[in-house]
């Protein structure tokens, strides 16, 4: 039966140097779920090494967790129908247009709370985000609002274009954001500078004024997400997908007329993004998938049995389809030398305090 095995050691080790890393250079890491479908189970990990913030763009991953003790940022532009949700489950969300902005003020006043806003700039991403031109007019008319605050701006990078940040686009951004101090004589508390994707640049530049990096991809693939390079210091198969052969069969290459041996394994394209896994420890070759298959040619290995397991390490698109399907059982694993390597990374930050 094919399944998710999730190492939540490796995950934890991952959540450790990142967070060292972001604290070496004052950057907040706020980790970001919608990946792996807000799963309680990890956040839970992430909470032990002392993780309270969260960031998801699915309020149906938000209102999973009922720990108290924990919160939530908003970071998908939601609809009409979820904007009383987002105030009753979330401190904070990222907003873009000013119409639904008035909404929230009306329902956090009907809820007697205050809600925190983060203004999405668009800078070249193009997926969403207020025009720069337009960020001074919104501050004005959101300062006068009694029911929400302007915790501070927004950016993002490679979630629609393939444009990564460069040390160009954090100069211009922190000369932006200063700009927009000084007109209107608010210093934000929250520069949300970017993704995964803006790692790089934290390693070897200082960021200025951007305080907070929202963080998913990297910490759950172990990747560099502009070159989708492995980064050394971290995991890669935190999460990996395990499926069973369940037919071996000789096949014929209708257009070339060789012959090859072909497996079945029972997932498809329902379950998974076939384009973005691998193999792993297995020399096979994807040919293709059905929606409940995926034929395999075992390249002429014949040692293969029905029952076998092949691994698959999982891209983006593969690892957040197969995390939302109900029907694929998750297994989760921990791992006594990675936690052992995590104890220690923690007695490092601490001593070096």
């Amino acid at each position: 039966m094919a399944q998710l095995q999730i190492n939540l050691s490796k995950i934890k080790y991952n959540g450790h140097v990142l967070n060292a890393l972001c604290s070496q250079n004052n950057i907040c890491f706020t980790p970001v779920t919608k990946c792996v479908a807000g799963d309680s189970k990890i956040i839970e990990v992430l909470k032990d090494i002392g993780m309270t913030h969260f960031a998801d763009a699915r309020i149906d991953n938000i209102t999973k967790s009922k720990d108290t003790n924990l919160s939530f940022a908003m970071i998908g532009t939601t609809n009409q129908y979820e904007l009383e949700d987002v105030v009753r489950y979330t401190n904070i969300s990222i907003q873009t247009e000013i119409e639904t902005i008035r909404q929230l003020n009306n329902l956090a006043g009907k809820q007697q709370v205050k809600h925190q806003i983060l203004l999405m700039v668009d800078w070249k991403d193009a997926r969403e985000g207020i025009l720069t031109y337009d960020v001074i007019d919104y501050i004005k008319e959101i300062i006068q609002m009694h029911h929400l605050n302007i915790a501070g701006l927004a950016f993002n990078f490679m979630c629609f274009q393939s444009n990564a940040p460069t040390d160009e686009d954090v100069k211009m951004i922190n000369q932006f954001v200063k700009s927009i101090e000084e007109v209107t004589n608010i210093r934000f508390k929250i520069i949300s500078g970017g993704n995964s994707s803006l790692l790089t640049q934290m390693a070897y530049s200082d960021l200025g004024k951007i305080n907070e990096l929202r963080i998913g991809e990297t910490l759950f693939r172990g990747i560099e997400t502009t070159t989708n390079h492995p980064i050394a210091m971290l995991y890669q198969d935190t999460i990996i997908l395990e499926a069973e052969i369940v037919e071996i069969k000789p096949r014929m290459n209708y257009d070339t007329g060789k012959q090859y041996l072909q497996a079945i394994i029972d997932i498809g394209s329902l379950d998974t993004h076939v384009e973005a896994i691998t193999p792993i420890h297995h020399q096979v070759k994807i040919l293709g998938a059905t929606s409940d298959h995926v034929m395999i040619d075992l390249l002429n290995q014949d040692f293969y049995q029905l029952g076998d397991k092949i691994q698959f390490s999982l891209g983006y698109k593969a690892l957040a389809q197969s995390m939302y399907m109900p029907n694929l059982t998750k297994a989760y694993t921990r791992d006594e030398g990675v936690e052992q390597a995590c104890t220690n990374i923690k007695n490092q930050v601490f001593n070096s305090l």
